[in-house]
């Protein structure tokens, strides 16, 4: 039954309905007529039965056998209906019979039944039985009663199927419109705002619902459109708050890599590159240098002009080594206070002087040495230089103690000076 649409529900519903109803009331009022006829019928042949008892009770007793036939023969005459007529003595010897020649035979178990009837004849004055009457009638006009009562039946089941009929017409005419808006709202996609029924001018209860769906689409659309603005928007803004967001990430990473005062880079990146870079010459058996260098005497710098000035110091001397580089695997990084180490990749011992040599020269510039208003005395560096080809036996801090043993012979030595020490030499 779930898969039967309401449409066939409510029709099935209307004709079961329908056809009990007619049923029933036409079933009772054929039982009424004929229960009516019947009783009609009874109580005709009742009164007939006591209008022949009272005279043919009088003749009997009175001994009138011709007047009896008399009577009789009119009371059949006027009487159509009846079948048969058999009047007995009370020897049981029959004193008038109609039809004549009829061979009557009583049938006890039809003396009370609609057609048939019997009675004593009784005598008025002594009371005694002086005989017996018998009666019995034709039922054509019971057998009529019952064919024009089913006659009227069929033609009413007709009448009803008819208008049960026209019923339904209408019900599934109504559906149709229903079934087209169902179908409609099924259909229909908020995204492509297609809905194809119009507002309707009904002003039943379908039309209410089919401009209540039209109102509702129309609500939804607005709301769809609304939402994907808003979608829009977002997404705008998302993409935007992500490129925001990744421009303050990788400014936090630059950050995090960077030497807030020098803006090269600073002690933890130097170690992470550091590490990266030893293991890239493992791999290809490439030469590698590093390179500490330290600003002579710099502590006198910071208390004769302050530290302020030392400051922009150390700022001048990071931009002089980081020009002075030359490849993009080169690295320079502050290592602490105003010492900085340098890393170069696919770089000879020989190379790396070269380096030190370049960035001496550039030092020299009197740019390094005028710090706003204030012109301070030259300042020179040491550099400590130590050059390998690595291997999986060694580590990168092999390297820098390296470094820094030359950077402490540097300056031992009186400092403005380069000391290298070559690692292969030194396993040598």
């Amino acid at each position: 039954m779930r898969k039967i649409g309401i449409e066939i529900k409510i029709i099935l519903s209307v004709v079961f309905f329908t056809l009990l109803i007619a049923g029933l009331e036409r079933y009772q009022l054929s039982e009424n007529i004929v229960n009516q006829f019947i009783n009609s019928k009874k109580s005709k042949n009742k009164l007939l039965m006591d209008t022949i008892l009272p005279v043919i009770s009088l003749d009997l007793s009175l001994g009138l056998g011709d007047s009896n036939i008399e009577f009789l023969d009119l009371i059949v005459k006027q009487n159509k209906d009846i079948k048969y007529l058999h009047i007995t003595n009370k020897e049981n010897k029959p004193i008038f019979q109609y039809p004549k020649n009829l061979d009557f035979k009583l049938q006890t178990g039809n003396i009370d039944s609609i057609n048939n009837c019997a009675s004593p004849i009784v005598d008025n004055i002594t009371g005694e039985t002086i005989g017996h009457i018998y009666l019995e009638f034709y039922n054509n006009d019971y057998e009529q009663v019952l064919s024009k009562n089913k006659e009227t039946t069929i033609k009413i089941f007709l009448v009803t199927l008819v208008l049960l009929g026209v019923l339904v017409y209408f019900i599934k005419k109504e559906f149709k419109h229903l079934r087209k808006l169902t179908k409609a709202v099924l259909q229909y996609d908020p995204k492509q705002n297609h809905f194809s029924l119009k507002r309707t001018k009904r002003l039943d209860e379908v039309g209410v619902i089919h401009n209540a769906i039209i109102d509702m689409v129309d609500k939804i659309s607005s709301h769809t459109k609304l939402l994907d603005d808003l979608n829009y928007s977002l997404e705008e803004k998302i993409i935007e708050r992500t490129q925001e967001l990744q421009k303050v990430n990788e400014q936090l990473e630059k950050l995090s890599i960077t030497d807030p005062l020098t803006k090269v880079s600073n002690r933890r990146h130097f170690e992470n590159y550091v590490q990266e870079i030893w293991n890239l010459s493992v791999r290809t058996n490439i030469h590698l240098s590093l390179i500490m260098c330290d600003i002579d005497y710099f502590k006198t710098v910071n208390d004769t002009y302050g530290h302020l000035v030392g400051d922009e110091v150390l700022k001048n001397v990071a931009k002089t080594i980081q020009k002075s580089l030359k490849r993009s695997t080169d690295l320079v990084a502050r290592y602490g206070g105003e010492e900085f180490v340098i890393i170069l990749c696919d770089t000879d011992i020989a190379a790396a002087k070269e380096v030190c040599e370049e960035i001496v020269n550039n030092l020299k510039h009197r740019n390094n040495f005028k710090i706003g208003d204030k012109i301070i005395e030259p300042f020179t560096m040491s550099f400590g230089i130590s050059s390998m080809r690595p291997t999986k036996d060694h580590r990168y801090k092999d390297l820098l103690r390296l470094a820094d043993e030359a950077l402490y012979k540097a300056k031992e030595n009186g400092r403005n000076q380069t000391v290298a020490i070559d690692f292969n030499d030194q396993d040598s």
